[in-house]
């Protein structure tokens, strides 16, 4: 807020009045009578000095104006502590190497979450009679496992069938796991599962019901290979 001082002008004194000029003088009239009969008069006389005028007065003196108030101070902008929760790192470290491999990171955080990874064939494969297997190896792992599986196409409704579960902590080295389709199509609860119109195999990474967890968990997947009974096409 600004505060200031309203002046009040000061008012002058008026000066004296001018005197009064003086009066005209007296005029005189001189009248000689003679032998006409119409006389003349002469009159004469001074004009009066002219009074002084009276001096002006002076004028009162302005008053200052008043200070301007300072300025308030702005504010302080508040801090923003808040830091938003930074995303796993699920790339590869300096110390992996595996050539030719696929490496599946997943970040597992809580029990019975996971991710699948899918392999399609170009077109709906028979896969009666076969054996599927799957190189691999944990890089980074404690809690949790893989689960392997076969599936079908949309036209089949998806129907898949999951296969054997094996913790990641027994997969420090280099292992083959299989499936054995037509085993795995004689489960209890495979009736829907059509093992003649295979569209994709896969595996599942998971983090089961308890952990602790690597977080990311790193799969490495050097090969899968389905093999066929002799005369179905092989390997």
């Amino acid at each position: 807020m600004l505060f200031g001082a309203f002046a009040t002008t000061g008012c002058g004194d008026d000066g004296d009045g001018g005197n009064g000029g003086a009066g005209g003088g007296t005029s005189s009239s001189t009248t000689t009578s003679g032998s006409s009969t119409s006389g003349s008069s002469t009159t004469t006389g001074s004009g009066g000095e002219g009074g002084e005028g009276g001096e002006g007065g002076q004028g009162g003196e302005g008053g200052q104006g008043g200070e301007g108030g300072e300025g308030g101070q702005g504010g302080q902008g508040g801090t923003n502590e808040g830091g938003g929760g930074a995303a796993p790192d699920i790339g590869p470290g300096p110390e992996e190497s595996c050539s030719g491999c696929a490496r599946l990171a997943v970040p597992l955080t809580a029990a019975t979450t996971g991710t699948l990874f899918q392999f399609d064939f170009p077109g709906l494969v028979d896969l009666t009679g076969a054996t599927v297997t799957y190189r691999v190896k944990v890089h980074a792992g404690t809690g949790g496992g893989v689960q392997t599986y076969v599936q079908n196409g949309g036209a089949q409704g998806w129907v898949g069938v999951p296969w054997a579960w094996t913790n990641l902590s027994e997969l420090g080295d280099w292992t083959e796991l299989t499936i054995d389709v037509d085993a795995a199509a004689a489960v209890t609860g495979a009736e829907a599962f059509d093992k003649t119109q295979v569209q994709r195999i896969g595996i599942k990474i998971d983090a089961g019901d308890t952990g602790p967890w690597a977080n990311p968990t790193v799969v490495y997947v050097d090969s899968i290979t389905v093999t066929r009974p002799v005369g179905t096409g092989g390997e």
